[in-house]
């Protein structure tokens, strides 16, 4: 199977590509964390999810597909309790169109949540 890099500024010099397009028609995107510009976007949890879910949307269409091509989303959140926060801000980004979802609760190096994801490249 091919694969090809997809490189962003989203890395930002950590070691990891941002995401993989693998056999032509999937896109692998690495976790993303509330980063922008190269620091942590602070604020409020609904904040940093619309951070990550921007540098998620950033990243796909580098590969030639947007968010309603998302067919599995892994979500970390550090605390629980923020989920029907999290929840609302991600089901607006999905409009209608939810991917199947793993979430798991996390300690994480100085942010609140990440979000890894693959998408259907569309024909």
């Amino acid at each position: 199977m091919s694969s090809q890099t997809i490189n962003s500024e989203a890395s930002d010099g950590r070691p990891y590509v941002p995401g993989i397009i693998a056999g032509g028609d999937l896109i692998f995107v690495s976790g993303q964390i509330p980063m922008r510009d190269g620091r942590i976007v602070e604020g409020s949890i609904e904040d940093q999810v619309e951070t990550v879910l921007e540098n998620i949307e950033s990243i796909l269409r580098l590969g030639g597909a947007s968010l309603g091509d998302v067919i599995r989303c892994g979500v970390f959140v550090a605390h629980l309790d923020d989920l029907p926060r999290v929840n609302a801000v991600y089901e607006r980004a999905f409009a209608g169109h939810l991917p199947t979802r793993t979430t798991v609760g996390v300690t994480l190096p100085g942010y609140d949540i990440e979000i890894d994801c693959i998408a259907v490249i569309p024909r």
